[in-house]
């Protein structure tokens, strides 16, 4: 089961950043971590089962930096580009390449080695991760930035071992890292020492809240249903009720379809 572009778990309405149902401790909490990028730093692991709410979580606290003057570089992890080296970090890198061109010689030549963009035959690992500490650090003396790595546990092993490298040295930068890794799938990020947020499953009350917003006026054995089938995960509340066909919303006995969950 996978998510829309235009899919949340927000509450509906004209406010630019409607509330995440149940989720005020957590974005409290990144909002924090944002808030560092301005000034001592730091980096968190975002951590939850598919479906409940991760993805959502840190595209609230990106809108927020950004709308705060934080530059905000985000990389998105994917099956497909799992197994090519720095292809996440080239997702994350590529809107500030330019900047490379700043960097002493030999931390240049190992970055653009590992995009194919340099004569190098291969970059250096150690290397590639001080590169890329140094253009954050010299991004982050102009503006602040927030670093997102979404879906991590999708990143190439050399990807996620340059910004674990990063993401362990951001206490002296003007620079934070938000990362969200799914339970049950093993990451680099597993052993990377750095601090760490429970993302749970919402309570039965909050859950029928946000399925109230989605869908108003479902029958009550059909609601209780949906909220029980879901176990509140977020994303099995928005979707559980599409699925049905919409004839079915008011029938006392529809039947709930169950699809696979993955990440939001």
């Amino acid at each position: 089961m996978t998510a829309s572009p235009g899919m949340s778990f927000l509450a509906p309405g004209a406010d630019p950043f409607p509330r995440l149902y149940g989720r005020e401790r957590e974005l409290s909490v990144l909002a924090d971590v944002a808030r560092r990028a301005g000034g001592t730093g730091g980096a968190l692991v975002i951590r939850g089962e598919a479906g409940v709410g991760k993805s959502a979580l840190v595209a609230a606290a990106a809108a927020r930096a950004r709308q705060r003057g934080i530059r905000v570089l985000s990389a998105l992890g994917t099956q497909t580009e799992a197994r090519l080296p720095f292809a996440g970090l080239h997702q994350l890198l590529r809107p500030v390449l330019h900047l490379a061109d700043r960097l002493p010689a030999r931390q240049q030549a190992s970055l653009l080695a590992a995009f194919g963009m340099a004569d190098e035959s291969a970059s250096e690992l150690f290397v590639t991760g001080l590169a890329t500490l140094e253009l954050v650090s010299d991004l982050a003396d102009s503006t602040p930035v927030l670093l997102i790595a979404d879906d991590a546990h999708w990143l190439d092993d050399p990807s996620c071992a340059v910004l674990a490298f990063v993401a362990r040295r951001l206490s002296a930068e003007p620079a934070a890292m938000l990362i969200t890794v799914r339970d049950g799938v093993a990451s680099p990020f597993d052993d990377a020492d750095l601090p760490e947020l429970r993302v749970d499953a919402l309570s039965d009350g909050v859950a029928g809240a946000l399925l109230d917003a989605q869908v108003p006026g479902l029958e009550r054995g059909l609601r209780e249903r949906l909220i029980t089938e879901a176990a509140g995960n977020p994303l099995a509340l928005i979707e559980l009720p599409i699925a049905l066909r919409s004839e079915q919303l008011h029938v006392r006995h529809a039947q709930v379809p169950l699809t696979h969950k993955s990440d939001a």
